[in-house]
């Protein structure tokens, strides 16, 4: 019997194959550094959306390890800079209806995890999920550097986004997720939650005979559910507080399926451990990249 979570993936994947990736880059004068170069890059993700991401590659030949940090809940995911610029390639990509791929669709905040809920074929998260794994797509097959390992970061969605790009890409070979959202598990269903889960609660007190239509169609998106299939060790960071993203009871749950876990739980809430944890991180991907 295919699950819900079978079901959306392969959709998903089919969705995904419709449309070649077109990958093209240009190079940014303004951000780039002596050290490395910036590039913007535009890819095609399902249904024909173009998608934009910033990549930046370090000078020389490589073969460079890649860090992909997958973009979380919000308008807009600008560059970031990190230490590992220098000897890492690193790509932030967006997903639809974020600023630069807003095109067609403008995302609303807050209301995107909600916007079109009613109806599978509408929920917009769902393709934000199909845009995590054009991404990593997009720079296996960019030719502007050649790729050693690859590691996927992110926090809030974006850790949720990452997990379930190592769930569906053998590429990846780390992943270093942050208070992870909790969307498609019953816990992100509960009362009393912060933003940006409460906007579910919001969503079903306006419709209430619309709650098990949520839940059937955030199912597919549950962590817990692909958490088996990742081959890639995971850090996994959780707040004691959080109620906004990754509650403590579903961080604990989400680690306990993933076959290789370093669970690190904090004092605090969605912030997943500041700046203790990013430092922890830091030399957790350094390792695991090969970055002496």
């Amino acid at each position: 019997m295919t699950t819900s979570a079978e079901q959306f993936w392969q959709e998903t994947e089919a969705a995904l194959a419709e449309f070649p990736a077109d990958v093209r880059l240009h190079r940014d004068d303004f951000y780039s550094q002596p050290d490395w170069d910036v590039y913007q890059m535009s890819y095609t993700s399902a249904d024909g959306l173009r998608l934009f991401a910033w990549l930046s590659v370090p000078e020389g030949g490589g073969p460079f390890p890649a860090i992909i940090r997958m973009p979380d809940y919000g308008s807009v995911h600008d560059l970031v800079y990190t230490s590992l610029r220098e000897r890492a390639v690193v790509m932030n990509p967006t997903f639809r209806g974020q600023r630069r791929s807003d095109q067609t669709f403008q995302a609303q905040f807050p209301g995107l995890l909600t916007w079109g809920i009613e109806d599978p074929e509408s929920y917009v998260m769902r393709r934000v999920f199909a845009d995590a794994l054009r991404g990593i797509d997009a720079l296996s097959e960019q030719d502007q550097a050649p790729l050693g390992e690859i590691a996927l970061i992110g926090n809030g969605l974006g850790g949720a986004l990452a997990l379930a790009g190592a769930a569906r890409r053998r590429s990846v070979h780390a992943v270093a997720a942050n208070t992870p959202m909790a969307l498609g598990n019953p816990v992100s269903l509960g009362p009393g939650l912060g933003y940006p889960l409460a906007e579910l609660d919001d969503y079903m007190r306006l419709h209430p005979t619309r709650r098990d239509t949520v839940a059937q169609n955030t199912a597919g998106l549950d962590p817990v559910k692909t958490a088996g299939k990742i081959t890639a060790p995971v850090l996994l960071s959780v707040g004691i507080n959080d109620t906004s993203s990754c509650p403590l009871a579903f961080g604990e749950e989400l680690a306990a399926n993933i076959p290789e876990c370093d669970l690190r739980v904090y004092h605090g809430a969605s912030e997943g451990g500041g700046h203790e944890h990013a430092q922890i991180q830091l030399s957790w991907l350094s390792d695991q990249l090969g970055i002496g």
